[in-house]
């Protein structure tokens, strides 16, 4: 009883150490890159989580789906931490527990201490990443393995294939862990079975199960993920394997890069396995196989992009165990375990917080020298230079999410966090900041600052740059003659002094120009320009452009405009996807007004984010074009208007005209369709429109498509209120939304407008149903013969 009493209070002292050295100071290093994704995709709704898994993300979804619900309580670091602080905590005590069900209870715990000090494993309990959640599963299976292994019981055995599933949806990475114990169980017998039936029907068993688990994770989120082609493009060899694989082991050992430390940790790792060998072959095969087969698997594929100590985090159980087991094996060191452990106890506490205190308690602990360093240092900078009037900008979208995350935390709340201008602000306050990637606006500081002028002033905080530059404002159009032609500026410093009010809206630019996004998902941003007359009044037809990007499903842009105190007018402009990029709102003035105030109202909806900056440069307001032509003598001004419009629309179609064939293999165009009919006219030479046939109900065809292009051409012609949608199957049968466009307009677009419909990776070399739909009693599909998709 004694004994007893005393490995458990050893234990307990084992999990009381590990609690303070994991959660302890847990909100203090910044967030670094990978870090920050996790929390800023857990935003989303859990089923764009799961078609974000499906494409983009290289990891399963479970691990975001658990931290939502721990962002219910909080956004601020510990609390976007704590999930994989308290796996951490659960991994020292389920290792403790492997240790007593393969040796002993003071075996367990000195292994519990073992996998503490060693420091990767420390490192990834206080990481927002899914490492530490795979880990506990690891752990959960290895428990019921050994289960297994000690009662041959079928309960281990459904427990063992339940935590497989759990390992799967935390990490990929788990098939090799998941060959390994396949291994396991038909290399090392049960102890009350010690025939080959007995293994033979486990192993079988664990197979049947696995194989399910791969199957489903291969067809629900594998299959349609970018990530497996972007490793089997990866231009790699086993030698270039091997290579990675020895640096990732190194940093299993030792995580930081001290090779004494490293060699003293694989010489012990190596005695362990020498020891258990000669005195304890059944564990040494069990965990000779767990530390060799994952390595070995990923050597034999030759493929390693990518691949970090992170991803062979699971190697350290095994060590661990192998180094305790082996003490516990040794008569001499069997009395001393105690001891032993209290020693390693020690330096799991020393290590940390002396000789490696700045790489985990530290706020530059998780520096990484991508896109841009230390977000919370340049968040805190950035805050320092906040006050009302400011607008601030990125350089670059990934440093921009992270740095946002940040600031968005701040309390009291930030003011530039709310871009926000009103009429009665004399001047704008302009913040460009810069991680170590500039973006399009300026290559560098001094190249900023030459276009910008010498009143720009330079902030150097940490490793970011943030330029500052006051802008005067004028924030009234003033009509001092009619005709009139006001092109508004999106020019970076311009746009800043023209806009009469602003609110959710930052600058950006890309390799098309620049733009206003909005700040935040699911709001409404806006921006205000308001144009006052200076002359007498006359009747006057009004013409407005609006030019905008809208690449994102179910983005919403609408234009509001406002005579004096009147009620505004309301105009719906563009709902996503929209490839026209260009509205005219058409107005005629026949009341005197002082004042004209047009409002563009910005909305992104959380469906089509990316890796960088979310999705909210998927809606880009590009420019505003505003033409006032008196109504007895308009059509030169208005005449004017059209081809400024026309001019824009050739810009953003390149060239206004049908391709010809190409090589897209489907199906015959009039042998499936429903409620398609030709339209009246056939307005360009080979090329056909069908349109609804009853306008009441919505005209498919319907495709038997064959590709393997990433973007398809096609062309769709829609009047005010049509719409267009496609769809396709995808391997399971699921009916997905490829493309959508509706036109909010009061015109029709161009006949000959080309609209790229991205073929995602599972419909790429594969025959897929696809259905072009069409709504509204005024749409239309242009085809060439049998083809619609070129």
């Amino acid at each position: 009883m004694p004994v007893f009493r005393a490995a458990q209070i050893m234990r307990i002292a084992v999990l009381a150490v590990a609690a303070f050295m994991i959660f302890h100071s847990l909100d203090v290093p910044s967030l670094w890159l990978d870090e920050a994704a996790s929390p800023l995709n857990a935003r989303y709704p859990v089923d764009y989580l799961i078609t974000l898994s499906r494409t983009l993300e290289e990891h399963p979804p479970l691990f975001y789906l658990l931290l939502k619900v721990f962002l219910a309580f909080g956004h601020d670091d510990f609390t976007v931490r704590l999930l994989p602080a308290l796996c951490g905590l659960g991994c020292v005590g389920l290792t403790a527990a492997v240790g007593s069900r393969l040796f002993s209870p003071a075996a367990g715990t000195a292994a519990a201490a073992i996998w503490l000090v060693m420091p990767q494993n420390l490192l990834l309990s206080r990481m927002a990443r899914p490492y530490s959640l795979w880990l506990l599963f690891y752990l959960c299976a290895l428990y019921c393995l050994a289960g297994w292994l000690r009662r041959g019981d079928w309960r281990s055995m459904a427990g063992l294939i339940a935590a497989a599933g759990l390992m799967v949806a935390s990490h990929y990475l788990s098939f090799p862990l998941l060959a390994a114990m396949g291994l396991c169980l038909l290399a090392v017998a049960p102890a009350g079975r010690p025939g080959w039936s007995g293994r033979l029907t486990a192993a079988g068993l664990f197979g049947a199960g696995c194989l399910v688990i791969a199957a489903a994770a291969y067809f629900t989120l594998i299959a349609q993920s970018q990530t497996p082609q972007l490793i089997a493009n990866a231009n790699e060899t086993v030698a270039d394997a091997a290579r990675a694989l020895w640096e990732a082991v190194g940093g299993v050992l030792y995580s930081f890069d001290i090779l004494p430390a490293r060699l003293a940790v694989g010489v012990l790792a190596a005695g362990a396995f020498v020891v258990l060998a000669r005195r304890d072959r059944r564990n040494f095969l069990l965990l000779a196989l767990l530390t060799a087969v994952p390595p070995l698997v990923l050597l034999a594929m030759g493929r390693a992009t990518g691949l970090y100590s992170r991803h062979l985090s699971s190697l350290g159980v095994p060590l661990a165990l192998a180094m305790a087991g082996a003490a516990s094996a040794v008569p001499g060191l069997a009395r001393r375990l105690p001891a032993v452990t209290i020693g390693v106890l020690a330096l799991a506490v020393l290590l940390p917080l002396t000789v490696h205190h700045g790489r985990y308690y530290a706020v530059a602990s998780y520096q990484v020298p991508v896109i841009g360093n230390n977000y919370k240092l340049a968040a805190a900078g950035i805050a320092a230079l906040d006050r009302p009037g400011t607008i601030l900008s990125f350089g670059n979208d990934f440093y921009g999410n992270t740095v946002s995350w940040y600031l968005d935390q701040h309390r009291p709340p930030l003011a530039l966090t709310d871009s926000r201008l009103t009429s009665q602000d004399p001047e704008a306050r302009l913040l460009f900041a810069a991680g170590t990637h500039w973006g399009y606006l300026a290559p560098n500081a001094a190249a900023f600052q030459a276009l910008f002028g010498p009143g720009v002033v330079r902030h150097g905080i940490e490793t970011s740059t943030v330029l500052e530059l006051t802008v005067p404002r004028d924030p009234v159009r003033r009509l001092a003659a009619l005709p009139a032609r006001y092109a508004l500026s999106l020019d970076y410093r311009r746009v800043f002094a023209e806009v009469n009010a602003l609110s959710g809206l930052r600058f950006h630019q890309n390799a098309r120009g620049p733009g206003l996004i909005p700040v935040r998902n699911d709001a409404d941003a806006s921006a205000r320009w308001t144009f006052a007359r200076d002359v007498p009044f006359q009747p006057q037809e009004i013409r407005l452009n609006v030019l905008f990007d809208n690449f994102g499903q179910d983005n919403r842009l609408a234009a509001q405009v406002r005579f004096d105190d009147e009620p505004p007018q309301i105009f719906p402009l563009s709902t996503g996807y929209d490839a026209t990029r260009q509205r005219q709102i058409a107005l005629r003035r026949d009341a005197p007004y002082a004042t004209m105030d047009v409002d563009l109202i910005l909305n992104c909806a959380s469906h089509t984010p990316t890796l960088s900056g979310g999705n909210l440069h998927t809606l880009r307001l590009t420019g505003l074009e505003a033409f006032f032509c008196p109504a007895d003598d308009a059509s030169a001004c208005l005449a004017e208007a059209e081809r400024s419009l026309v001019a824009s629309l050739l810009d953003n179609y390149l060239e206004e005209r049908f391709v010809g064939p190409g090589e897209t293999k489907q199906a015959a165009r009039l042998a499936a369709t429903d409620n398609l009919a030709v339209a009246d006219r056939d307005e360009s030479g080979a090329w056909t429109a069908l349109a609804p046939a009853d306008r009441d109900r919505p005209g498919v065809a319907r495709l038997s498509l064959t590709t393997t292009r990433q973007r398809l051409l096609f062309f769709p012609r829609l009047g005010p209120g049509g719409a267009v949608r496609v769809y396709g199957r995808d391997p399971n049968g699921r009916r997905e939304l490829l493309f959508a466009m509706h036109n909010a307009g009061e015109k029709w677009t161009p006949i000959s407008a080309r609209y790229q419909l991205t073929t995602p990776r599972w419909l790429r070399g594969r025959t897929t149903e696809v259905e072009i739909e069409l709504h509204g009693r005024w749409s239309q599909l242009w085809t060439l013969g049998d083809a619609a998709l070129f």
